[in-house]
């Protein structure tokens, strides 16, 4: 039985999806399948994972031919059909590391973790010069530790489903939600509140390409109603810790959603009227029961820049933001 399973969704990807395989191809470490799930590509996606899947029998050709679609729905296919002790996400427009699934595999044995973490590199298509990411904290963590300071983990923290190795007991039961954005932090979140250890590697081993038109690059129509999708994982997250939660814990959280409600209608991308954008952050302000967080939550957590949008918020003046829109969008980002 393969040690990983790395589960793949596939749409119109044909420009990258070689160099994505290729790169799985070249792990060092060998035991692993390789599950590339078909969603309905309209390009050559499809004949690309058909060819790799003749050429080696680690790589199994799935398709989504279900009436539901989308990443999270496919993710499931892969995760129905997977056999690994270890289940690994990647993009079809992204690469991977030759020793990422050794790192990972090897981290995850000498600790005995549930999830390992480990760096990205961002790549960007205009020329700009890479970005990478790696966590910044201690190296092992259990769910005691990050309770104790739950302010500095969440900080840091970054919630991208291409950066954890998961071990399949803790997340078998788990499965995507059938939304367009957030999907993957949901799934991280219900993982998160399974594990009792996460290990991470300061390394980046996991390279992100930034591809215009991407769902995370456009405006999506329902926007507003997977962030409340989001913060009900989020939440669930918060109630797995052992005995109660400083509310100051839930209050972070509550913003970190709220003003990224804020940042996506704020957006230049963002096709919605001025009321429109009004009904939508009342109604994720209500799902989301913020009033009980808006009070509490200690500016003296942030600085700079950053502490501009925070004070908005807890101000109860957010709709500047809104009415500004593209103007506010650097305070928004807080850069």
């Amino acid at each position: 039985m393969a040690r990983v399973s790395i589960i793949m969704p596939v749409y119109n990807a044909e420009k990258y999806l070689r160099e994505a395989i290729e790169s799985v191809l070249k792990q060092t470490y060998l035991e692993f399948e390789l599950l590339l799930i078909n969603d309905r590509s309209t390009d050559n996606s499809k004949e690309i994972c058909q060819e790799y899947s003749k050429k080696d029998s680690r790589i199994v050709f799935l398709e989504n031919d279900s009436a539901i679609h989308g990443p999270g729905p496919t993710r499931n296919i892969g995760l129905d059909y997977a056999m690994g002790e270890y289940i690994y996400f990647m993009d079809a427009d992204d690469w991977i590391e030759d020793c990422l699934l050794k790192c990972a595999v090897s981290r995850m044995q000498e600790t005995n973790a549930d999830i390992v973490q480990f760096g990205v590199i961002y790549e960007y298509s205009d020329g700009n010069n890479p970005e990478q990411y790696f966590w910044g904290g201690k190296d092992l963590l259990t769910k005691d530790k990050i309770k104790k300071d739950f302010s500095a983990y969440w900080k840091e923290n970054r919630n991208s489903l291409w950066m954890y190795l998961f071990r399949r007991e803790k997340v078998k039961t788990i499965r995507f939600e059938n939304i367009i954005i957030g999907e993957d932090i949901s799934y991280i979140m219900d993982a998160l509140s399974n594990a009792d250890k996460i290990a991470y590697i300061k390394k980046a081993l996991y390279h992100y390409r930034y591809v215009e038109g991407s769902t995370s690059h456009r405006w999506v129509e329902n926007t507003i109603e997977c962030r409340e999708i989001i913060w009900n994982h989020q939440l669930n997250f918060l109630k797995s810790f052992q005995g109660d939660m400083d509310k100051l814990a839930y209050a972070e959280v509550a913003y970190d959603n709220y003003i990224w409600a804020i940042y996506q209608l704020s957006s230049n991308l963002c096709t919605l009227s001025y009321r429109e954008k009004k009904r939508e952050l009342l109604r994720i302000k209500e799902a989301m029961g913020f009033e009980q967080y808006r009070a509490i939550y200690p500016l003296k957590l942030q600085h700079g820049i950053q502490k501009v949008k925070y004070m908005l918020v807890k101000y109860n003046l957010e709709r500047l933001l809104l009415l500004f829109g593209p103007i506010f969008l650097r305070i928004v980002r807080g850069e």
